[in-house]
């Protein structure tokens, strides 16, 4: 065995060189637990901001709710309101429809009475939108003509027709329909 264990005496046992070798081994193995450990503190630096992140979006989040629900009373009061003056806008936009129509249906008289001969009487007057027709009654003939003129010449009237004259008595009768012209 001995034999096999010749050293050749040219070569130097450089024991240094081993000792340097050991030592870089060592040094590597220490470059390697210093970036584990780096990376473990990166880590947990990581966890520790995504929890305090997490926990303040939490508290934000509480927050945001209970100012939700302070709010929701309002929120509701402006939809009663809202309502409200919705209803307000329609009621007032009938009864400026009902007033224009009344405005209308008072001219319309207006101008039968200013156009309407001493002598003639109206009856069964009916008033629609569009339309007025009523029986006039008159001790003459030309008194009815008369009327029948005057409410041509108005223009507050179209479309004015009448159903002859007929005799009732000493009376002289009609029906009359007309289109009232809105403005």
């Amino acid at each position: 065995m001995l034999e096999n264990l010749i050293i050749s005496s040219n070569k130097d046992i450089n024991l240094l060189e081993a000792y340097n070798r050991q030592i870089k081994k060592e040094k590597k193995d220490y470059k390697i637990y210093y970036f584990i450990i780096i990376e473990i503190a990166v880590f947990v630096i990581l966890t520790v901001i995504s929890i305090y992140r997490m926990s303040n979006l939490k508290i934000q989040n509480s927050k945001l709710t209970e100012r939700i629900s302070k709010l929701i009373p309002i929120e509701q009061q402006v939809k009663e309101y809202t309502e409200i003056k919705n209803k307000y806008e329609n009621k007032k936009a009938i009864a400026e429809e009902i007033s224009n129509q009344n405005e209308t249906f008072n001219e319309a008289i207006t101008v039968l009475e200013e156009i309407t001969p001493t002598e003639i009487t109206i009856e069964n007057m009916i008033m629609t939108k569009d339309k007025l027709s009523f029986v006039i009654k008159s001790g003459k003939e030309e008194n009815i003509a008369q009327f029948i003129y005057n409410m041509q010449n108005t223009d507050v009237f179209k479309n004015i027709v009448f159903n002859g004259i007929s005799k009732q008595g000493n009376d002289k009768r009609t029906s009359i329909t007309a289109d009232i012209v809105r403005k």
